[in-house]
């Protein structure tokens, strides 16, 4: 079966291509470019249409696997792939599957909407060593044994290790730099939701730094929007370029909007987050659940951490100047933060990457579409190592082909599930995932390992 692309202008920021060509593909790879028409037994009129590798999402929270009925929960993956995202990396903010292994066994068996890569999660391996407060340190024999899992799960194919520091404030020096250890055998990222935010990033940031000049591994700054855009955003960013000059792998992700979201029981909603934040309980909305929609009042907030700490919360705190300053900066990827529960939650699971292109491109002129592809393709890619994100021969077919004019995301605050416009064709290993909006076929996703 051979598929043809003809008429679309191509963008490739790995292979530095920016051109109407024409492109082939046989057995799930590119096969061919031309500058002539090319002849299939499927063909793709691309005319007037952008055709880009497609997008990864390096910072999203992925499904559930359920072990017992060996099923997945899609929801969250299927809102992604309509947005262009071919390939995925969950276990972010030291969150994710219990067995990594098994999960990336079962996309294999299974099939998923997208291709799906894991980090090793930290706070799953607390929990297999029964450390379950998350204010206590660690003992020395327990943090040796999480340190042992964690290669364990990296030999297995997951592309680095994730904390969310920031959740478990227990987290000793000692603890990090112990678990990160394990990634320095093949060079895999250590990615990190830091200590702390606001008037306190610096030193939250410094630690992380620390992982890299120790091991010589890409250290990963997840959703820096969310940690710096309260007047720190200027003085992180120059710290990342200063360890730069000094050798340390620094790489960070931020999603487009000026509002996060976290459960109501987390360390973030902590003693003294209001003066950090210089926010009032009425920015925070619950975005699930029966008090969806609804604002909090102190009364309220205090109940509803105590009755429900699971409740999901959107924080309308950040300034979007400063979230604008680090979308920019070239060594930062674009990436969603993005899950969906009964079609609830943050509207960036469903609109990150067309909103991204509509707001950053399109309308504030921030950056060039080439520069945008680029953050949203071949540098997610680069920092995690993977074979992904480019459109060169034999590369994997992971497409996506897009009216530039028409894309926008549509998905809202208050409709956070609704799919963006302008997207044409979503093609994963060659077949096609997403077509105007509608599924396909969502098994057509496998493992990403490394």
């Amino acid at each position: 079966m051979r598929t043809v692309i003809n008429g679309g202008l191509i963008v490739d920021p790995k292979n530095k291509i920016y051109s109407k060509l024409n492109l082939a593909i046989e057995n799930g790879k590119v096969s061919e470019i031309s500058n002539n028409m090319l002849q299939g037994d499927k063909m793709i009129n691309a005319g007037g249409l952008f055709v880009t590798p497609g997008f990864i999402d390096i910072h999203m929270h992925e499904d559930n696997y359920d072990k017992k009925n060996d099923i997945f929960n899609i929801e969250t993956f299927e809102n992604m792939a309509k947005m262009g995202v071919t390939t995925a990396i969950g276990g972010n903010c030291g969150e994710g599957p219990e067995e990594p292994d098994i999960y990336l066994d079962a996309a294999d068996r299974i099939g998923l909407p997208l291709n799906f890569g894991l980090l090793v999660p930290h706070g799953m391996l607390r929990k297999k060593v029964n450390e379950e407060d998350k204010y206590k340190k660690a003992s020395a024999e327990n943090i040796a044994k999480m340190r042992t899992m964690a290669k364990e799960y990296l030999d297995k194919g997951c592309l680095g290790i994730s904390f969310g520091i920031r959740y478990i404030p227990g987290i000793t020096k000692e603890e990090l730099l112990c678990i990160s250890e394990a990634a320095k055998k093949d060079n895999k990222m250590v990615a990190a939701h830091i200590r702390d935010d606001a008037r306190n990033l610096i030193p939250a940031a410094i630690e992380l730094i620390e992982v890299g000049e120790a091991f010589g591994v890409p250290v990963q700054f997840s959703h820096i929007g969310s940690m710096g855009a309260y007047g720190q955003m200027e003085q992180l960013l120059s710290l990342f370029d200063y360890y730069k000059t000094r050798g340390v792998n620094i790489g960070a992700d931020c999603y487009p909007y000026n509002a996060f979201s976290t459960g109501l029981g987390e360390t973030t909603y902590d003693e003294g987050f209001l003066e950090r934040y210089g926010m009032d309980y009425g920015s925070i909305e619950i975005s699930r659940g029966e008090y969806r929609g609804q604002r909090l009042t102190e009364d309220l907030f205090f109940k509803l951490r105590e009755t429900h700490p699971e409740l999901s919360t959107i924080a309308y705190v950040m300034n979007e100047e400063e979230v604008d300053m680090a979308i920019t900066h070239p060594d930062v990827c674009i990436a969603s933060d993005g899950a969906l529960r009964n079609s609830q939650g943050h509207p960036r699971a469903s609109g990150t990457f067309p909103r991204f292109i509509k707001k950053y491109v399109k309308e504030k002129k921030s950056l060039n579409l080439y520069q945008a592809i680029e953050k949203m393709t071949y540098l997610p890619a680069k920092r995690t190592g993977i074979k992904k994100g480019s459109l060169g021969v034999s590369d994997d077919a992971d497409i996506v082909i897009f009216n530039y004019e028409q894309i926008e995301d549509k998905s809202t605050f208050k409709q956070p599930a609704l799919p963006p416009k302008g997207l044409k064709y979503v093609i994963i290993g060659g077949k096609i995932a997403v077509r105007d909006n509608k599924m396909m076929d969502n098994k057509l996703g496998r493992s990403t390992r490394r």
